[in-house]
């Protein structure tokens, strides 16, 4: 899979990824106050209500007339349409976890402004912190900080991600 820094759908600061063992990050690999980051990824008005209609159909992520009358004012993506996203973005974002990308917990997931149509996102991940395990000399824990961004820099969502990450043997 080739790669670039702006990524457009691809992963970033990777070079080519072969499925070898020595081509993932490790525990080790991760250290506190990296950056990594992705985007952008376009939010149409097509997809904010496909998505409502799936997953969260009220009335000012589906309907642009009705939404009108919502605290809003206007069409907005599901918070849940935002996270998805936001998954999306971080797994562009990260290096390949040996293992795959295991989430433990989500800590103080939150939306500080919506998302509108046509709005463009990317993630910031700031690397907060990582854990050996005590119990499991195998695993430590990462914790990350992901904070999506619009296209005029404001965040619309920050999370504290919490994933497993294995150790190098």
């Amino acid at each position: 899979m080739q790669t670039t820094q702006e990524n457009q759908g691809k992963r970033a600061d990777m070079e080519q990824v072969e499925n070898k063992k020595t081509d993932y990050y490790y525990l080790d690999d991760f250290k506190a106050g990296q950056v990594f980051k992705a985007g952008p990824v376009d939010v149409s008005r097509e997809a904010i209500k496909d998505y409502a209609a799936q997953y969260d159909p009220q009335f000012f992520h589906m309907d642009e007339e009705a939404a009108k009358d919502s605290v809003f004012g206007t069409l907005v993506a599901s918070g849940w349409h935002t996270a998805s996203l936001s998954m999306r973005l971080f797994t562009m974002a990260c290096p390949n976890i040996y293992g795959g990308m295991i989430g433990r917990t989500i800590e103080n997931l939150s939306w500080p402004r919506p998302v509108y149509p046509d709005d463009k996102l990317t993630v910031e991940c700031l690397v907060k912190d990582v854990t050996p395990s005590k119990s499991k000399p195998h695993l430590g824990v990462v914790k990350m900080l992901n904070t999506t961004k619009n296209q005029n820099g404001d965040p619309v969502q920050t999370a504290d991600i919490v994933m497993f990450v294995p150790v190098k043997s």
